[in-house]
């Protein structure tokens, strides 16, 4: 269970639980299937897809959850066909025009009618909590996704993660980019994307470039601002770093450290040998990252930056 996209926030209030403790606090609000004229459902089930396996998994220090959300699948197009057909035969039987509030009822009658014939979609959402750190890594790049989680998990632990307080990304990534002021821990890959902020639909791209050649640098002093940048972290990890401070396309540099995994037998083995080597390896990425980027660590940044650019 790797990570290829996530959300970063931190806990309040440490996590005190062991796992199994953490699964019994998680039970309650175990998911269970939606009901035939309920859209959607979203509850707790097991990250180890395995018969009877506990809601939560716990290894090093790190307790990884899941959340999934059952979504009835009802078209907008035969919702409006079947409106449209109902609005006909009222008018035409009762020889007047339907207004608008009638159309709106009869449209959630329709939704209620159709929605124990409507298709389902299955989704999962994992996220750990690093209790070293009081850090909780959702993986997921959607901002909505991320906040049905953050409901979830409040409504389960009276508890709600809370962004970290970083300097605006951007301007970190711009000053990287446009100075080579990035630390050494850090390699600027071949990929970004800039924005002009005096003109929000003047928004460039750039894929398999090396950024630091002339038409790429003379955007950035034309006043562009680094939106997205992909960096590489001690030759180990790459990833995609974005203005809201959510990180993309992660994946490993070296693939052969894999092979560890192979000494894994069961599916819980194999499980637990992916858990152990993503925490360690992210908690490193990240007690190395956090710093450049809070608030509260301002004056190190530039010192350490200055130390780079000299």
């Amino acid at each position: 269970m790797w990570f290829k996209q996530f959300q970063l926030f931190r806990l309040v209030n440490p996590i005190q639980s062991s796992a199994s403790d953490m699964a019994e606090r998680l039970l309650p609000l175990e998911f269970k299937p939606c009901l035939p004229t309920i859209p959607s459902s979203t509850g707790w089930v097991s990250p180890v897809e395995e018969e009877g396996a506990p809601l939560a998994r716990g290894v090093n220090g790190c307790i990884m959850l899941c959340m999934q959300i059952e979504e009835k699948i009802l078209p907008a197009s035969v919702v409006n066909q079947t409106l449209k057909d109902k609005v006909k035969e009222v008018e035409a039987h009762e020889v007047r025009k339907v207004r608008q509030k009638e159309k709106l009822s009869y449209k959630d009658e329709i939704v209620h009618t159709l929605l124990p014939r409507a298709f389902t979609k299955l989704t999962r959402i994992y996220a750990y909590i690093d209790t070293r750190y009081n850090w909780l890594l959702i993986n997921t790049s959607s901002a909505a996704k991320a906040e049905l989680f953050i409901s979830l998990f409040e409504k389960t632990l009276a508890d709600i993660p809370e962004p970290f307080d970083v300097i605006k990304p951007s301007a970190v990534l711009t000053h990287w980019l446009k100075d080579q002021g990035y630390p050494t821990e850090f390699a600027v890959e071949k990929s970004c994307v800039l924005q002009d902020p005096n003109q929000q639909h003047r928004v460039i791209r750039a894929q398999h470039q090396d950024l630091f050649v002339e038409s790429i640098q003379s955007l950035l002093k034309d006043g562009c601002e680094v939106m997205q940048l992909a960096l590489c972290w001690h030759d180990r990890i790459q990833f995609m770093m974005s203005d809201d401070f959510s990180f993309k396309n992660v994946k490993l540099a070296e693939d052969d450290i894999l092979d560890i995994k192979d000494e894994a037998e069961t599916r819980e083995q194999r499980f637990d040998a992916d858990f152990v080597l993503m925490t360690e390896m992210f908690s490193a990425w990240l007690n190395d990252l956090l710093p450049l980027f809070m608030k509260g660590a301002a004056t190190t940044q530039k010192q350490r930056l200055a130390l780079v650019g000299s």
